[in-house]
């Protein structure tokens, strides 16, 4: 049987019409299809797809064009605007604003990842924790620093300054002298910032009267100082000044920043601001010189003058970042001004004159009292100032040993004027009193004597600042 099957199969493959029985079948074909054509029901269905002759059997094969092109353009546009316009206007946002997550869980997180050094680690921290007090000023200034987010920037000072001592921690362990000098640069900067916020929230003026105030940005001061307190390990690492080579060259790292700021700063800042940076950037050159030359003949003080120069640069850039936003303390009670001998030089001759006018007062007055009693306290006064004067002529001390010698003469001058004022009538005080004329005395003279009585009381004389100094010479 099975042979038979193969041997029709090979007979059948074999025949084949011929071209005059292909066309003689094909017209019996179509004529039959010509007069029996098919039902309507059964005719076929045309869709715009495709045709096909039954419309249940079509319907769960519908085709459809996925647009890959078209899905790529739009999800390559959604990842450049994730990744780098997102990031990008982030970093202008403030606590409260909805970006602000991204600027420090992502941006801040990313940098971090990155960082590998541990020194840099340190100052990205100590960054970080300025970033936060920034933030909290400006909101302030605006008057939207709440109770809650005052809470949580201070919560994130104390995260930031925890994560950058350890990496101090773990600095120590590999290099001593680079461990130092990044505690001194953070304990720098948070000395900075913790009395530039307590002077910041010190006292407030309510209905005329001096308060003393609670508002938020206590709580990052308290947050700060506690940060501030030192390890007894970091103490003791500390009181040891770092190698001379490792110091300057960090010193000259941070000059490089500050000029670096200044240029960013012009046009910007007020020119009062600049003019006063400025001045600290040359005495902080003045000091860097000094101690240079101090090292070739006594190489541990002159790391000792290095550490404080570094303090200074520190609490420097750390003032200049956030120029716009600390308006509420003097840069004299940050960063003070070292003078120069010149500078002492005439600050110390403006107080000998200062006290010599009140002498030349005191003595034109004397001779208008009668009482005995009062003449003779008011000469022994006269002879104390006189011995003063001398001692300050003569005096080869410091500046501030000099201004404690004139502010005790300033005292008896002022005692003295007080006693005189009850006895005598300013207003009929000529230059003949004061020993060098009988014409009575001008408008210029009244106002120099009613200056230096009004500062006759029991408040202490403020000795002249820099700025005047530098203004007289």
């Amino acid at each position: 049987m099975k042979r038979f099957s193969e041997q029709l199969k090979i007979k059948a493959e074999s025949v084949k019409l011929r071209a005059a029985e292909k066309r003689e079948l094909r017209e019996r074909v179509v004529s039959y299809m010509e007069y029996h054509p098919l039902p309507a029901e059964m005719k076929a269905i045309k869709t715009p797809a495709k045709i096909v002759t039954n419309k249940q059997l079509a319907e769960p094969f519908t085709s459809f064009q996925i647009p890959f092109i078209s899905i790529f353009k739009y999800s390559a546009f959604t990842a450049v605007l994730l990744l780098l316009v997102v990031p990008f206007v982030a970093e202008k946002a403030v606590p409260g604003d909805a970006l602000y997550a991204v600027k420090v869980q992502f941006n801040e997180e990313l940098r971090s990842t990155l960082t590998f050094d541990t020194y840099q680690k340190v100052e990205w921290e100590t960054e970080r924790l300025n970033r936060r007090i920034a933030e909290a000023r400006l909101l302030a200034s605006e008057g939207r620093l709440t109770e809650a987010a005052g809470a949580d920037v201070a919560e994130a000072v104390r995260v930031h300054s925890a994560n950058a001592q350890r990496e101090i921690a773990e600095l120590r362990i590999e290099d001593e002298d680079a461990a130092t000098i990044a505690s001194i640069t953070l304990d720098s900067t948070l000395e900075l910032q913790s009395d530039s916020l307590r002077g910041e929230d010190e006292l407030a003026l309510v209905d005329g009267k001096t308060l003393l105030t609670d508002r938020p940005t206590n709580l990052i001061a308290s947050a700060i100082d506690e940060a501030r307190t030192p390890k007894e390990d970091e103490a003791l690492s500390t009181s040891t000044p770092p190698a001379y080579g490792k110091l300057i060259a960090r010193v000259e790292q941070n000059t490089t920043r500050i000029y670096e700021l200044l240029s960013a700063l012009e046009g910007v800042a007020p020119a009062k601001d600049l003019v006063e940076v400025t001045r600290r950037a040359e005495d902080i050159n003045r000091a860097i010189e000094e101690a240079v030359n101090l090292y070739t003949t006594d190489e541990a003080e002159a790391r000792v003058r290095l550490v404080t120069v570094l303090q200074r640069t520190q609490r420097l850039i750390t003032y200049m970042t956030e120029l716009e936003v600390i308006k509420t303390i003097d840069i004299e009670t940050l960063i003070p001004v070292v003078l120069t001998e010149s500078e002492q030089d005439a600050q110390k001759s403006l107080l000998t004159e200062e006290l010599t006018q009140k002498l030349n007062l005191i003595e034109g007055l004397e001779n208008r009292v009668s009482d005995p009693e009062v003449r003779a306290k008011v000469r022994f006064g006269i002879a104390e100032i006189d011995n003063i004067l001398i001692a300050m002529s003569q005096s080869t001390t410091s500046l501030e040993v000099f201004k404690e010698v004139a502010q005790s003469g300033m005292d008896l001058a002022d005692d003295s004027l007080l006693l005189l004022e009850q006895f005598v009538d300013l207003s009929q005080v000529t230059k003949d009193d004061k020993g060098t004329s009988t014409t009575p005395v001008d408008e210029t003279e009244e106002v120099l004597i009613e200056d230096l009585v009004s500062t006759s009381s029991d408040e202490t004389v403020l000795p002249l600042t820099p700025t005047d100094v530098v203004d007289s010479l």
